[in-house]
């Protein structure tokens, strides 16, 4: 009866999708009546407690339990959300989507059953109620694996409510994910409540900001089993509720928002049924590189050799440097394989991907490794959980926590860390995804480490403006900008979306607010790449007493990026960087240069940040060289006063005027 626990290798992850929130002064909280909307919640236009809310989840459960299937166990989940659009920007939460584990074995599947939904409008006075139809109900195919329902509700505008109930049924009853509380937009009451047979021992954990409210009963069980026997056992059902809960909106200085949203986190540690068996899931982190090292899908595809033998013996000189060698075996791989966008840890087949010229991020990264072993190099994997997918909770080791790999490699005694997949990417410029604080190294002959790839890299861009009044008496100048690593990555990233060099020019022409000739993008090299243009600013002009300019010309930081009084959530740059901007102008014949802005230096904590902008005139000639180094990248939310007055006195900075006069001649 309990066979399939061994051989699952992956959790199948129930979503608790559209986690947004809401409220009217007088509902109530608890259960609702599916099907029933009071007039109060219709004629609601404005959230009290967040007036910029563009819907709001009235009310949302989920319920679990353990059911005894044709010779197993099972999971049923039932699913009960209601929402509230305010704003027309909510109008998009009416369509829904229920992702779902499928392959060809239907017992091996999870089921969505049981769909229902209604639209509530106020017309005239009066509930206007719309069933949600079968027509409005599709399937869609999203993965080899996976599937989803999409869900379109029908009649939905600016004040209307709808609300959702569905089942689903999965055979992987030793996997209880995550359930989460929280989401994009406020909820005023979400409760979870699941029973948990005797038999299986699950660990609990809660996190995020908020509160959540937790019970716990013992109840009695019964099931009902294949044949017509009965099993009885005792369970415990545990129910968690949140109420009232204020929305957590993604932030550019925040790597994943997810990381903090309220939530009840499971993880199986044994499971005992006496007499019958006897299993302990509890893990080290040494238990889990065993695991992966084991697994068909993973250590067993990075044994492979010789997989492109003769390629290998072509790239590879005497002569090179083991730098030189590392580098064109990654080039040879990106070569021969073309990435298909999957970012997995599971290696499906990594001859394969090499004989099809494609494949995953694990099989690129795979074959790496293969090669860079049959070069005589000790390569190793690197696996983690992407800064997209949520941090690894180390204290509680689990394999469900890791989503991704990439090839760490031994050069002259040192180890360095490079990504396949990531097209532009070189020796130690990783994706910003995988820049997490918490990675591990698997090797084969000795126990894993964990290392710290969040400030892994240089990276750093470098803008030389050169200035002055053309003689035509406008504004012109030359600008190079020179990007490395992930500034570096950013940029041919963006540049690859762009149609031609002509929209990229367009789009600056834009943002900048000039008129863009001799526009030259470089080829990236060795995760650097190089853009110039010479440009003309036509609202700026000779012929007034006073001209005013900014002293940078091109400011990095215009206004504060950090505009609230307080915060909750910790301060996260993406990566330690430089940023250099150093400017000649050269002041015309007729003016006369009156005000200059001082020099200064000033720094966050111990040299965490440092801001450095010094001006120098000589003659007609002005410099003014500014730089900005972040060294630090991580910041408690204690600090988030100083990092908010630091950060201000950089845009005060940055908004900083040169003055010219008139000369009377």
């Amino acid at each position: 009866m309990m066979k399939k626990i061994f051989g699952l290798r992956r959790a199948c992850y129930f979503s608790t999708l559209l986690l947004f929130a809401g409220i009217c002064n007088g509902l109530a909280q608890g259960k609702v009546k599916f099907g029933e909307v009071p007039l109060s919640d219709l004629s609601m236009t404005v959230y009290p407690d967040d007036t910029t809310a563009i819907a709001v989840v009235l009310y949302e459960e989920c319920e679990v339990r353990y059911t005894m299937g044709k010779k197993d166990f099972q999971l049923k989940t039932y699913y009960t959300i209601r929402i509230k659009v305010l704003k027309p920007a909510g109008l998009d939460r009416a369509n829904f989507f229920i992702p779902f584990y499928s392959v060809s074995n239907r017992e091996q599947s999870e089921q969505i059953m049981g769909i229902t939904g209604y639209t509530y409008n106020l017309v005239n006075g009066k509930t206007e109620r719309t069933k949600l139809a079968k027509g409005n109900i599709f399937e869609e195919t999203t993965s080899d694996r996976w599937r989803r329902k999409k869900i379109a509700f029908p009649n939905v505008k600016v004040g209307s409510i709808f609300e959702l109930k569905y089942e689903k049924i999965s055979p992987y009853y030793s996997f209880l994910n995550d359930f989460i509380f929280q989401g994009s937009v406020p909820v005023k009451y979400s409760t979870y409540k699941v029973t948990i047979p005797e038999y299986f021992n699950f660990r609990k954990r809660t996190g995020g900001y908020e509160k959540i409210d937790f019970s716990e009963k013992s109840v009695g069980m019964t099931f009902s089993l294949d044949g017509g026997g009965r099993l009885d056992c005792n369970g415990q059902e545990m129910t968690f509720t949140a109420k009232n809960l204020p929305a957590i909106k993604n932030d550019s200085y925040v790597w994943n928002v997810n990381d903090f949203l309220s939530r009840v986190t499971f993880d199986l540690m044994s499971l005992s049924v006496p007499g019958v068996i006897y299993k302990n899931f509890t893990a080290t982190w040494a238990d889990i590189d065993r695991q992966l090292m084991e697994n068909e899908q993973f250590g067993k595809q990075l044994s492979n050799s010789n997989l492109m033998k003769d390629e290998l013996n072509a790239v590879l000189k005497d002569n090179m440097s083991q730098n030189d060698k590392v580098v064109a075996i990654l080039d040879l791989v990106k070569s021969k394989i073309q990435w298909n966008d999957e970012r997995v840890l599971y290696i499906e087949n990594v001859r394969k991907a090499v004989r099809d010229g494609k494949g995953s991020s694990a099989e690129m990264n795979a074959a790496l490794i293969c090669l860079l072993r049959d070069a005589g190099f000790d390569a190793f994997p690197v696996v983690m959980s992407l800064r997209s997918r949520g941090r690894i909770f180390s204290p509680f080791p689990t394999l469900k926590s890791l989503n991704y790999f990439l090839t760490g490699v031994i050069i002259d005694g040192k180890p360095v860390y490079v990504d396949a997949s990531n097209k532009y990417g070189s020796i130690d410029v990783i994706p910003v995804d995988c820049m997490v604080q918490e990675a591990r190294c698997i090797f084969k002959d000795k126990p894993g480490t964990w290392v710290d790839l969040h400030e892994l890299g240089r990276n750093a861009t470098v803008i030389t403006v050169l200035v002055k009044f053309n003689e035509d008496g406008y504004l012109s100048g030359d600008v190079q900008r020179q990007m490395i690593g992930a500034p570096c990555m950013s940029y041919v990233q963006k540049v690859d979306k762009q149609k031609s060099v002509d929209d990229t020019r367009a789009e600056m022409e834009t943002e900048l607010n000039v008129r863009i000739t001799d526009f030259e993008q470089g080829e990236p090299q060795n995760a650097t790449v190089k853009e110039r243009f010479s440009f003309e600013k036509n609202d700026i002009s000779l012929g007034s007493e006073f001209i005013y300019l900014n002293s940078l010309f091109f400011p990095s930081i215009k206004e504060n990026p950090f505009k609230a009084e307080t915060r909750t959530l910790p301060v996260e740059h993406p990566f330690p960087y430089n940023h250099t901007i150093s400017v000649s102008f050269t002041v015309p014949d007729g003016y006369e240069l009156v005000e200059l802005p001082a020099s200064e230096i000033f720094e966050l904590g111990d040299k965490q940040i440092s801001f450095t902008y010094q001006t120098q005139k000589a003659g007609h000639n002005v410099q003014i060289v500014q730089r900005i180094a972040v060294r630090q990248t991580l910041y408690p939310a204690t600090e988030y006063q100083h990092i908010r007055d630091f950060w201000a006195r950089i845009a005060d900075k940055n908004n900083a005027q040169l003055v010219l006069k008139r000369v009377e001649q």
